[in-house]
C-alpha cells in the first residue's frame, strides 16, 4: 500500500480550494447589522452574548470552534467507489469526504474486512452491473492498472461510471511493470496499455499526453509518494515510490492542445506535498 494523509488528498484533489471559497463566502453571510449599517463594531462576535470579543484577547477553544466556519463534509462528493481496495486502509482517507462509499477487492480475507469498516462491497468482476444507473463523483484504481489483465476495458468502464467532471485517481509504481495474479496463465495482461519510454518521467509524460487522453482523461494533478511493498526471504518490506494521478473526465477524446504544450514545453505540473 502507498501511505498518504487526508491534508494529502485534500490538496490533490483541489477540496482546500473549494473550502478557502464557501468560507469567504460564509463569512460575507455572516456580517453583523453593525458592519451592514457601517457601524464601528464590526468583527467576529460571541454568538451566544452577541457582545464583541475583546480585541488583544486570546479566544478559547470553544469561542474558536463557535465562529469558525465549518467546512463541507463531502469533499471527496456525494459517492465514491474504489476499485481493489485491499483492507480498506487506503480507503478511509478519502471515505471521510464520501456521503456512500463503494468498494471492489478480490480477497474473500479483505472483503469480510471492508464490510466490517461498512463498505458496501461490489462483486470484482460484475460490479458495472451491480451499479447500473448510478455515477461516481470519484472513483480511484489504486496500485489496480498493473495487476489488471485489461487495463483499458477496466479505464472505458470508469470513464463511463464517472459523473461529468468526476475525477479518477490512479496510483502505479513506475517504470510499470505489469503482473497478473487472477485470470492469466503467463502472469502478463492480455490488454496492452500503451505506455512509452523507460524511465519515470517518460512513463509519467506517455500517460498524461498519450494514454489517458485517448480515454477520455485530463491530467489535472500529480505527485509522488511512498509505496511499502510486501518483502521476501531477504528484506521484510520493500519502499517504492508510488505515482498518484489526479484525472478529470473528459468527453474528448485527446487532450487540449494548450494543456498538452505546457506538459511538453514546461515539464509536468507537480503538486507539492509533504510527506
Amino acid at each position: 500500500m502507498f501511505v498518504w494523509s487526508q491534508n494529502q488528498a485534500r490538496q490533490l484533489l483541489g477540496a482546500e480550494q473549494n473550502e478557502e471559497s464557501n468560507i469567504g463566502a460564509e463569512w460575507k453571510n455572516e456580517k453583523t447589522n453593525d458592519e451592514l449599517d457601517g457601524g464601528k463594531d464590526a468583527g467576529p462576535r460571541n454568538q451566544e452574548s452577541g457582545v464583541p470579543f475583546e480585541e488583544g484577547r486570546s479566544l478559547d477553544p470553544d469561542e474558536v470552534e463557535r465562529i469558525s466556519p465549518r467546512p463541507p463534509s463531502h469533499w471527496v462528493g456525494d459517492r465514491l467507489l474504489d476499485l481493489g481496495a485491499g483492507d480498506g486502509h487506503v480507503t478511509q482517507v478519502l471515505a471521510s469526504g464520501a456521503k456512500y462509499v463503494d468498494v471492489t477487492e478480490a480477497s474473500p480475507v479483505m472483503r469480510r474486512r471492508l464490510r466490517d469498516l461498512g463498505y458496501r462491497v461490489l462483486d470484482t468482476w460484475k460490479w458495472m452491473d451491480e451499479t447500473e444507473g448510478i455515477q461516481y463523483d470519484v472513483i480511484t484504481a489504486l496500485n489496480l492498472l498493473d495487476r489488471c489483465d485489461t487495463p483499458k476495458t477496466l479505464l472505458r468502464d470508469i470513464h463511463r461510471k464517472l459523473t461529468d467532471n468526476g475525477y479518477l485517481v490512479i496510483a502505479l509504481v513506475l517504470p510499470f511493470c505489469p503482473y497478473v495474479e487472477v485470470g492469466s496463465a503467463d502472469n502478463l495482461p492480455s490488454e496492452n496499455l500503451g505506455i512509452s519510454g523507460s524511465t519515470t518521467e517518460e512513463q509519467v509524460n506517455s500517460l498524461a499526453s498519450e494514454v489517458l487522453p485517448n480515454l477520455g482523461f485530463k491530467l489535472v494533478k500529480w505527485t509522488k509518494l511512498p509505496y511499502l511493498c510486501e518483502g521476501d526471504l531477504d528484506q521484510a518490506f520493500y519502499w517504492l515510490s508510488d505515482v498518484l494521478l489526479v484525472l478529470q473526465k473528459t468527453e474528448n477524446s485527446l487532450l487540449d492542445k494548450n494543456l498538452y504544450d505546457k506538459f511538453t514545453d514546461n515539464g509536468l505540473l507537480n503538486v507539492k506535498a509533504e510527506l
